[in-house]
């Protein structure tokens, strides 16, 4: 019995001690759950501010479609004339004043692109005169205008490139209104805010004539082609007088045995005075191609008459054939090898 009390006795210990240990660590648990709190409400702070304040959208002020037609406009006029031209502004009948305004535009690279000029127009700088005239409402979503253009006399044939620009006020109204006009001429972009553009391109010519002097750069062609892959080029076609052409013509493909293996007609890009235009060839050969190949790129005038032409030779070979053909020799030619080694070594 008494082993046994002892027993119990020592279990009582070991259970007050245990009980002392679970107090202790319940005396530390309230500054882990302190701080285990604050960490939670940090980060559910956090969470809040997020989706109230940054999670929202700026507000933005209403946005206003514009949309000039036509959006491109040639003219051929004699010194000493005049001629009118009606454009048409449609929006989608927000409250607003329109301002026209005349701009230079000049040629900005050899992809068609032009550049705005952002300050109005100088009468005075200028071989002719522009009048625009008292708008005229169509409806509540359109509204014509005419300008009126005469030209000074002259000698000489020259081009003005000018922009319409239809700028809207007050301009604080507008969140987001940008110039934006696709036509076969340009994809071009608006130095000022606020507004949209219809491109006028004037040749002035005394005799009814127009100069033309063209000349084909970067028409140069590698040695050889692969077969295998497309064959692409990039002339570029320069205007060497002050007056716009709208070139034609045809870029041909002939075999070694002298036919015509492919044909396609050109764009008719317009290329402005004194400016370049890149033009974007290409042409797929078949697989089996060898030899030999000329390339020939014809310019003509609207009329047929002949600019200029270029013509320049590259060889087509099917390269990943003759080196597919290659390994597989080079792969006979290792195995005859090996069992003729093979055959001495049993002999």
């Amino acid at each position: 019995m008494s082993r046994i009390n002892e027993h119990i006795g020592c279990n009582t210990e070991e259970l007050t001690m245990n009980q002392n240990i679970n107090q202790k660590s319940e005396i530390r648990n309230p500054n882990l759950f302190s701080i285990s709190n604050f960490l939670f409400r940090a980060c559910l702070g956090f969470l809040i501010s997020y989706f109230v304040f940054g999670g929202t959208q700026p507000v933005k002020a209403q946005e206003v479609s514009l949309a000039v037609s036509p959006p491109v406009v040639e003219i051929l006029l004699a010194p000493g004339k005049s001629v009118s031209q009606a454009f048409t502004l449609k929006t989608q009948g927000e409250n607003i004043a329109i301002t026209p305004e005349l701009h230079l535009a000049t040629p900005s690279d050899s992809d068609g692109h032009m550049m705005i000029d952002p300050k109005p127009l100088t009468p005075n700088s200028l071989p002719l005169t522009a009048i625009i005239t008292s708008p005229t409402i169509h409806d509540l979503r359109s509204t014509i205008y005419n300008i009126t253009f005469e030209a000074a006399n002259t000698d000489i044939s020259q081009d003005v490139y000018l922009a319409l620009v239809f700028r809207a006020s007050p301009p604080s109204t507008i969140y987001d209104l940008r110039s934006t006009i696709t036509s076969p001429l340009a994809r071009q972009s608006l130095g000022v805010g606020g507004a949209i553009s219809s491109l006028i391109l004037i040749t002035i010519t005394p005799a009814g004539v127009i100069p033309i002097d063209l000349s084909l750069k970067n028409w140069d062609l590698p040695f050889f082609h692969d077969s295998y892959l497309p064959l692409t080029l990039t002339p570029e076609l320069t205007n060497n007088t002050s007056v716009m052409i709208r070139p034609q013509g045809d870029f041909t493909v002939i075999s070694p045995t002298g036919k015509t293996i492919f044909s396609l007609p050109l764009y008719p890009n317009l290329v402005l005075g004194h400016s370049s235009r890149n033009i974007q060839l290409s042409y797929s050969p078949s697989w089996h191609d060898l030899g030999p190949y000329r390339l020939r790129l014809t310019l003509t005038t609207e009329g047929g008459t002949q600019i200029t032409q270029g013509e320049k030779v590259i060889w087509i070979i099917p390269l990943r054939l003759i080196l597919i053909i290659c390994v597989l020799i080079i792969l006979i030619l290792g195995l005859t090898q090996r069992k003729k080694n093979t055959t001495l070594d049993i002999d």
